[in-house]
């Protein structure tokens, strides 16, 4: 009888887990088939309690992403102009080594590091600790580009960084949205889950609820608005402050609320006085009537909230914006209530957790700048300056995870001398992206799907307090690792504890000596112990479970960190600061008439992350400049033509395409593209893109966190021959 020799038929499972490309917020279910060790095919979760069914584009081409021939499978160190292969052994020896040797020449501050936005909770914690482990202060994250505002003020109204609140979408009335496009993010503000928010904000409007939408371009969610308001970019302050104004004088505020639960009115009352909607006009462009009027039907409403979004948060006066939204809604007793501003505590108190874990952290401020420490770094606007400036303290090694520093920072130019001068750069990537190209080491990282894990720190970025975890699906392909492998050698070839605690670090070396191995999943059920749901619990709930359920009125009651349970309106800082925003508002000038807003997403994109996926890259086909027609047809600029934009600091040469959409005297470029290095993403060198941050001034930050203009910066156009 013949023998048969047919292939054996594969063995294919299906198994339920989460979305994750890069950053992308609303982590969707999805059923993922694995064959052969690898996954195969990729579809929505119909069962799953929050996506339901959905997933975007992003995620259905997530394939492309972690089956990409371009993916790191063993460690790498420059010889040169070249890479040679080295074991892991032998690269985390030699990382160690100088390491130690910098730290111990130059004082620890010559050590930092930076997560960028691909990195989840374990990658976060290992880098923070690692820097602090030396006793640097020097961590720092791809938040302080984009999201810190929020920290500084949480900090001072509500008595701590990690109080982020969020906006009751459904239940709302009135909503105001400032530089925020949710129908194509999926998220409404910090690292929010809502997958759905496009039929949320249709739901609020169904039930008579009324959209406001502040932007200088009209958005998706700008056509979904009662009002589009086209606001001059950098300029949202002024409208912010003409509507607490009208809201003031006219006494439409909750006196009864702002009695019982904030400090600091009346000192609002003196400062509303320095804009008028006649004066708010003159700075954003939008009428005085339509800011009396929305000022009217906000302060009228049965519920209603302020969001910010990208679009603000990387714009200037962040913080003053940001403390202007939170007065808002205080003064309209819009905090702590349905429709309104409310607080998830998650699953876990975040806030505690950070205090407990974080008492070893070297806490000292930047040298240079004299910035803060928030959401557990520096700012990373300052870290091109901390490497170029000599003296005491000066940053000589830096390990990057998951992030693309030369593509994602501010004033392109000086990152790359930066990241040139460096001594020593550890990349840990599951690519040789951009910034890798700088480096002397390149280490592969695993993904979600290869490490699986409990993303804890956004616990509280639910919609209600809910958890869940990633299953494991594949292994890591070659010799690719997970971060807490890769920086428990590095800890230990450093001769730095492990997680920044030597009681950690003690247990884990007796754990992995007698082959028992201390591991993420250990960490996790310690953090998971005594709260409900428990480790156990979600072990076997593979779309998790919800926790304890939420009540409005608890956060002033119980979760503020504030010493008299107040919120407080007026923190001196901010006061102060006011008067020079007033003073000098950012305006365009005669040698740089435009301003450049590149906050703007795509469906297709997330950040760098994306570029390197063939069926998203073609569908994007790179950046290029949108600019208002009548714009360009006064300066002669014909649709697709090649134009040079120039700043300050910069210039680019880019195409451009003419829209009605984008208001006059602003030009938008899309953010996160300039892949000319001599990366190993195929993928996107063929889609290059041109690096609009070329054109950003990495010198203008926000006073109190740092965080640098990517929407705002004055600059000037004309045409290429």
């Amino acid at each position: 009888m013949a023998q048969d020799t047919s292939p054996t038929p594969t063995k294919l499972r299906t198994v339920v887990t989460l979305c994750k490309v890069g950053a992308c917020e609303p982590c969707c279910g999805i059923e993922v088939d694995v064959a052969d060790g690898k996954m195969v095919d990729v579809r929505p979760d119909p069962a799953h309690p929050l996506s339901q069914g959905y997933v975007c584009v992003k995620g259905m081409n997530l394939l492309g992403y972690q089956n990409s021939p371009d993916r790191l499978t063993h460690p790498l160190r420059r010889e040169g102009n070249e890479w040679v292969r080295t074991s892991w052994k032998d690269a985390t020896d030699a990382i160690g080594t100088k390491l130690r040797a910098l730290a111990d020449e130059h004082g620890p501050r010559t050590i930092s590091t930076y997560w960028g936005n691909a990195a989840d909770s374990i990658a976060i914690t290992m880098a923070n600790t690692f820097c602090h482990a030396f006793g640097s202060p020097n961590s720092y994250n791809v938040l302080s580009l984009e999201y810190t505002d929020r920290g500084v003020v949480a900090h001072e109204l509500y008595g701590n960084e990690n109080l982020i609140l969020q906006p009751d979408v459904v239940r709302a009335k009135f909503a105001i949205l400032l530089g925020t496009n949710p129908l194509v993010t999926q998220g409404l503000t910090l690292l929010q889950r809502r997958p759905h928010i496009g039929a949320d904000l249709k739901q609020s409007k169904a039930a008579g609820g009324k959209l406001v939408v502040v932007d200088p371009r009209r958005t998706q969610t700008a056509r979904l608005a009662d009002w589009h308001l086209a606001i001059r970019p950098g300029t949202d302050l002024y409208l912010l402050l003409a509507l607490i104004r009208t809201i003031i004088d006219e006494r439409l505020y909750d006196a009864a609320f702002v009695a019982a639960n904030t400090t600091g009115f009346d000192i609002w009352e003196e400062l509303a006085r320095e804009m008028t909607a006649e004066r708010a006009e003159e700075l954003t462009t939008i009428s005085a009537d339509t800011i009396r009027d929305i000022a009217r039907a906000f302060a009228a409403a049965d519920g209603a909230y302020v969001s910010t979004r990208v679009g603000v948060q990387t714009s200037h006066n962040t913080v003053l914006t940001e403390w202007a939204v939170a007065t808002l809604c205080a003064i309209t007793g819009n905090i702590d209530r349905p429709g309104g501003l409310y607080h998830n505590p998650g699953v876990l108190d975040i806030p505690a957790l950070i205090q407990k874990f974080t008492k070893r952290r070297n806490t000292s401020r930047s040298r240079i700048g004299d910035y803060p420490h928030v959401f557990g770094g520096l700012p990373a606007a300052v870290l091109p300056d901390e490497i170029l400036t000599p003296g005491d303290g000066q940053v000589r090694a830096l390990v990057v995870v998951a992030g693309n520093p030369v593509i994602s920072f501010p004033n392109t130019a000086k990152i790359e001398a930066a990241l040139s001068k460096l001594e020593l750069l550890v990349s840990v990537d599951i690519f040789l992206n951009d910034t890798a190209s700088f480096a002397d080491w390149v280490l592969p990282a695993a993904t979600q799907f290869e490490t699986g894990g409990f993303h804890f720190l956004v616990n509280q970025f639910d919609q209600q307090p809910y958890a869940e975890l990633r299953p494991k699906l594949v292994e890591p392909p070659g010799e690719a690792r997970g971060e807490w492998d890769i920086f428990k050698d590095l800890a230990r070839a450093s001769g730095v504890p492990f997680l920044n605690n030597p009681m950690f670090d003690k247990l884990a070396r007796l754990l992995d000596a007698v082959g028992v191995g201390f591991t993420p999943e250990m960490l996790n059920r310690y953090l998971l112990l005594g709260k409900k749901p428990s480790y156990g619990a979600l072990k076997k709930s593979p779309r998790g479970l919800p926790g304890k359920p939420m009540a409005f009125g608890r956060f002033l009651a119980e979760r503020i960190h504030t010493a008299d349970k107040k919120i407080h309106l007026a923190p001196e800082p901010l006061v102060a600061q006011l008067s020079q925003a007033l003073a000098v508002p950012p305006l365009p000038t005669a040698e740089l008439p435009f301003l450049l807003i590149s906050g703007a997403r795509r469906s297709q994109s997330f950040n760098s992350w994306t570029h390197n996926i063939p069926e998203l890259v073609e569908m994007l086909e790179g950046n290029w400049a949108t600019l208002n027609d009548a714009d360009a047809q006064r300066l002669g600029i014909a649709d697709g033509a090649r134009v040079r934009i120039r700043s300050a600091v910069g210039a680019i040469e880019i195409e451009a395409r003419l829209s009605s959409e984008v208001a006059p005297g602003v030009v938008a470029v899309h953010q996160h593209w300039g892949h000319t290095y001599e990366s190993g993403m195929t993928t996107a060198r063929k889609y290059p893109g041109v690096n609009v941050n070329r054109l950003h001034d990495d010198a203008i930050r926000d006073p109190f966190c740092a965080m640098p203009v990517f929407n705002g910066t004055p600059v000037a156009i004309e045409r290429l021959e």
